[in-house]
């Protein structure tokens, strides 16, 4: 089996699954501190934009398992990119800022998600309360 491209999701959520407020200071240090979002744009090969899905169906399969696109999901706008790369099953890798509050209203994310089991790959928990988890799709055999 050929390696392909990989796609992998950045986002950020609340204990309860909902978005939080853009303006919400735990929010603004994740979009900006070097261990947050700047660190998978740093990794990434190309950004997956709003509308892109069917070029990156297209193209995806052309690229080497070194290429990495991102899909950042932090505004309610980008959770539909998130609805169709699911719809897809194109998702590869799932980034998850947890972050140490519930919101108890909102736009919720895990309503996007297909039934499907993820690996937990990774974790990493930040003196603000945030914990960074890491699941990927597990491995066919």
């Amino acid at each position: 089996m050929e390696a392909m491209a990989r796609i992998q999701v950045v986002t950020a959520i609340t204990l309860d699954g909902f978005l939080p407020e853009t303006a919400e200071a735990l929010v603004s240090r994740i979009r900006n501190d070097r261990r947050g979002f700047p660190l998978w744009r740093e990794r990434c090969s190309a950004y997956i934009l709003p509308h892109s899905i069917l070029d990156l169906l297209c193209e995806k399969d052309s690229k080497d398992d070194s290429f990495t696109y991102l899909a950042e999901i932090i505004t309610p706008e980008s959770v539909e990119l998130l609805r169709g790369l699911f719809l897809y099953n194109l998702v590869d890798e799932l980034v998850v800022y947890q972050l140490p509050y519930s919101a108890g209203q909102g736009v919720s994310v895990p309503d996007t998600f297909r039934p499907q089991h993820w690996e937990l790959h990774k974790t990493t928990s930040f003196s603000n309360g945030i914990c960074r988890l890491i699941y990927r799709k597990p491995r066919r055999m």
